[in-house]
């Protein structure tokens, strides 16, 4: 069985795990549907990294008519493989998304810590030239029994809301999927509407998956429902908030964010956003910890599984596809 790799394998115990299972060959240079069909000859799986476009197109797939998986190093799988036609075709689809729960869960509690107790302004004024800002912001909050509501309850919600109930019992989640009863079981509340969730969180928590249906999902009256002080953080995708009209809202109104992606990336100079104590902003590093790259070990793991006849963990079916984020 060959094993493509479009990208080199970067965990050599992983690729100790991998090697019985196929010929592996690694192909970094494969960076086009040309140039990976060209490296692809006679393979029953491949494994793609995230690239800026599609690797793994419609043509590819109807030029290998042996393949049986295809995967990504990277939580999602859009971005780079048509996995709907991959799907009806017969073929399994997987992805690391797994591997991205703790650090993404650990990332947005740092944020809403840092932006609740104002530690990142404190660091930033002292290092400005301010020689004691303690009064600067008067008092501040904690996250303990906080009311928070999570949106979005795939891989990374989930992973969010369990580490948050460490903090608070009192968690909302807004999910299309999850029903009342499995979310009242596992100790949450399922919300009335996404409104309702801005008018009764402290804390409110994009983590949903991006596509055409959730673009702009969260728009100026969500903003306006938020009571005073509230905190609103994104560490989804910027696409889904209209950013000037929460710009517009937040500037007259006294609610908070902590913003981890944009509408636009980079952020222009000239945003409002960087220009207002209220906002804790960071440049789309949620992706940073180096523990995402235990992935490796986790392709590892799937590729074990497949070979053996069990089903991936992430093994896509259609309707859960369809409803991923795009990149």
């Amino acid at each position: 069985m060959k094993i493509l790799f479009a990208c080199n394998i970067a965990d050599p115990e992983a690729r100790q795990r991998i090697e019985p299972l196929g010929e592996i060959i690694e192909a970094p240079e494969a960076d086009s549907p040309e140039k990976l069909l060209a490296a692809a000859e006679g393979a029953e799986m491949i494994i793609v990294p995230y690239t800026a476009q599609m690797l793994v197109t419609q043509a590819v797939i109807d030029a290998l008519p042996q393949l049986k998986l295809i995967g990504s190093t990277y939580g999602g799988v859009r971005q780079n493989i048509d996995e709907l036609y991959a799907l009806e075709k017969g073929i399994c689809v997987i992805h690391t998304g797994p591997t991205r729960i703790r650090p993404m869960a650990e990332y947005t509690l740092g944020l809403a810590l840092s932006a609740l107790t104002q530690i990142s302004n404190y660091h930033h004024y002292m290092r400005s030239g301010e020689a004691w800002p303690r009064a600067n912001f008067g008092r501040t909050r904690i996250l303990h029994n906080r009311k928070v509501g999570v949106i979005g309850f795939g891989w990374i919600g989930q992973g969010i809301a369990e580490l948050f109930k460490n903090f608070t019992p009192n968690i909302q989640i807004h999910s299309q999927h999850a029903s009342e009863a499995d979310l009242q079981a596992a100790g949450y509340q399922k919300a009335v509407s996404l409104e309702s969730v801005f008018a009764e969180c402290e804390v409110i928590i994009l983590a949903g998956g991006y596509n055409p249906q959730t673009h702009h999902m969260i728009r100026a009256q969500h903003f306006e429902a938020m009571a005073e002080e509230a905190l609103f953080i994104n560490i989804a995708r910027g696409k889904m908030v209209h950013q000037a009209e929460m710009i517009e809202v937040a500037e007259r109104k006294n609610i908070y964010l902590a913003l981890d992606v944009f509408e636009n990336e980079p952020l222009e100079d000239d945003s409002p956003l960087r220009k207002n104590d209220r906002y804790l902003i960071a440049p789309h590093r949620a992706n940073a910890p180096r523990e995402f790259e235990e992935r490796w070990k986790y392709v590892a793991d799937e590729l074990e599984r497949f070979t053996a006849g069990q089903s991936p963990e992430t093994a896509l079916s259609p309707e859960r596809a369809k409803v991923m984020s795009e990149s």
